[in-house]
């Protein structure tokens, strides 16, 4: 199958997914287009294949040869897979790339055709941060963490952070759960010779059900799950049908946990996410110990209910001084979180500079107090 690409319609260059605008732009004239001008562009196609597929079909009946069933819908999943020879991930790109580093490990790579391209997400979350504003985010990240080394800052080290849309499986939950505990309350009084003290203590037992949805697991397992868990939340209010437009400029990883393989780690999140709900029922005591809970899926495995999904990630990964370091961004919501080594040179120079003021700032105050 070739691999679909978007042309401008004013110089036929190749577009790119623009978050600011949330439209596809050249990057070569500057147009924007929204997506609607290519779907309808993609309709049209696909029901020319149709016909012409029905056509063939009728001409082969015609001739007495059997017309067999076929996928004749373009697949939007159409992309180019490589694989890193250091870490092993397999990564998504369009034909455009050749060559890269990888977004996980660092490594340089060049591109090779697989054709293995089994890659069908349900729905997608496009980027909303755009490169622009990468710049200025990361920025004031590493202005919170003093002593960076400066290396970090340069525009040829920023220019390294990779957009990917990472996988995630969204799991809907119909969760059930009891608790036990023990509630106690305190309470004093006093009279003109004594001062009293109440101490009552009270079994506690909640259940309930609560209905979660939407929760995310990512998918992928060379992505840190604290990297990702700490990115979160993002706002599904964004996300859309899968479509091959809000891929351009940018990588995507496809799924190697499934949705049976991740259910576990998703039942441990909605099950602790259910007992906190009951905890916060169990009001009007000055102290509550939970002694015990349980919780489940109603219904159990059938209850549950899965989709694949692509969330959007900017990742940076920097080996400095033999050490590896990660930084990770909601590409939506622009939370970050990650770790940057300590320059010790500035950090000694610093303190070397601020020693003899502070000590002199002491001395000053002393002979202030004593004078």
């Amino acid at each position: 199958m070739a691999n679909q690409t978007y042309k401008c319609l004013n110089c036929g260059g190749e577009l790119n997914w623009d978050p600011a605008s949330q439209k596809l732009k050249c990057p070569y004239c500057g147009s924007e287009f929204d997506l609607s001008v290519f779907e309808q562009k993609e309709e049209k196609a696909k029901q020319d294949i149709r016909d012409k597929a029905y056509e063939k079909g009728a001409s082969a009946e015609e001739s007495g040869q059997t017309r067999s069933t076929d996928d004749t819908e373009v697949r939007p999943e159409d992309l180019r897979v490589y694989k890193c020879s250091v870490c092993g991930a397999e990564v998504i790109t369009d034909k455009t790339t050749v060559a890269t580093s990888c977004a996980f490990c660092g490594n340089p790579v060049i591109l090779e055709e697989n054709l293995d391209t089994q890659f069908h997400p349900d729905a997608i979350i496009p980027f909303r941060i755009s490169r622009e504003e990468i710049k200025g985010l990361y920025t004031q990240y590493l202005k919170s963490r003093p002593f960076t080394p400066r290396d970090f800052y340069t525009d040829a080290h920023i220019q390294k952070i990779k957009g990917i849309y990472v996988p995630f499986w969204l799991y809907d939950m119909p969760m059930e759960g009891q608790l036990h505990g023990t509630g106690e309350r305190v309470s004093s009084y006093s009279d003109s010779n004594y001062i009293y003290t109440k101490h009552d203590v009270f079994e506690v037992e909640r259940e309930g059900t609560l209905q979660i949805d939407s929760l995310p697991v990512d998918a992928s397992s060379k992505m840190p799950d604290e990297a990702v868990d700490s990115i979160e939340p993002f706002d599904y209010k964004d996300l859309a049908p899968f479509k091959m437009a809000y891929m351009p400029g940018f990588f995507a990883e496809r799924y190697d946990e499934d949705a049976s393989f991740c259910s576990s780690r998703a039942l441990k999140r909605a099950g602790q996410t259910t007992v906190e709900m009951l905890r916060g029922t169990v009001t009007g005591y000055s102290s509550v110990t939970v002694t015990g809970s349980s919780t489940g899926v109603q219904g159990g495995e059938k209850g549950v209910r899965s989709r694949y999904v692509l969330m959007p990630v900017y990742l940076l990964y920097t080996k400095y001084k033999g050490k590896d370091y990660l930084f990770s961004m909601n590409g939506q919501t622009g939370k970050a979180v990650g770790n940057v080594p300590i320059d010790g040179k500035r950090a000694a120079l610093f303190w070397l500079i601020r020693f003899p003021i502070v000590l002199a700032a002491a001395l000053l105050i002393n002979l202030l107090i004593f004078a």
